[in-house]
């Protein structure tokens, strides 16, 4: 039985972190003080941040997957409860009763993403109180507890990180909307670690200008890259 190295997975993850977080770094030490520096920084901290959102969201995907063979009782029992509800719905609750679902006491790694997407696609999710529902309906109670025990600090910088991703991504008014509202809800209150991270009535117009504004101890976009890489190695 092998079983897939969740820890691996949170380490690579970090890794990825630090490599483009140095190559930002150097990238934006070779633009300073050129006349095209601040449009550089602009184009260098909107790639960057849709870079790492992208790799938060493998690792999310990934770490799914990883709990799960690990782990499968809780996975299974949802799969079994969604079953016989089908039976119910689809005949009776007679059928439904007398429906007994056995899984395996483990799943091969191959076959379990075919479970969890047949189309190939990584699990992703809208928000991360999305993410958490999942969770607990599918990882066992040790692996779920890190996605529940998300602070609200946390919940609403990766909130708002996926919704500047999206709007780096599509350039909508739609997504331009929901980008405004999650980074001015960022700040959760006076415990909050986002602070400074928040904007007040005015919208981002410049996502770029947003993310390479300064903040202690460097950029906006540095805090992203710092709390984005914390987070996901508390998964």
């Amino acid at each position: 039985m092998n079983k897939i190295n969740t820890k691996k997975i949170v380490s690579d993850f970090e890794n990825r972190i630090d490599t483009k977080r140095a190559s930002f770094d150097r990238l934006a030490t070779l633009v300073a003080g050129t006349p095209t520096e601040l449009s550089d920084l602009n184009f260098l901290c909107e790639n960057y941040l849709g870079s790492i959102y992208v790799e938060f969201e493998c690792l999310v995907s990934d770490l799914f997957h990883g709990y799960i063979n690990n782990s499968n009782k809780t996975y299974l029992s949802n799969l079994e409860s969604k079953i016989k509800n089908s039976i119910k719905d689809k005949y009776s609750s007679w059928h439904s009763s007398h429906t007994t679902f056995v899984g395996p006491k483990h799943i091969a790694s191959a076959q379990l993403a075919q479970l969890l997407d047949p189309t190939n696609w990584n699990l992703t999710f809208k928000d991360v109180a999305a993410m958490q529902v999942r969770a607990q309906e599918w990882l066992s109670p040790s692996h779920e507890k890190a996605f529940s025990s998300l602070s609200p600090s946390d919940i609403a910088l990766v909130d708002a990180a996926h919704a500047i991703r999206n709007c780096i991504a599509h350039n909508s008014e739609s997504s331009r909307k929901i980008m405004n509202s999650k980074v001015r809800a960022i700040h959760t209150g006076p415990a909050c670690t986002n602070a400074g991270l928040e904007i007040g009535a005015n919208n981002i117009n410049s996502i770029g200008k947003y993310l390479r504004a300064a903040f202690p101890g460097g950029m906006r976009i540095g805090a992203y890259s710092d709390r984005i890489k914390v987070i996901g190695a508390s998964l």
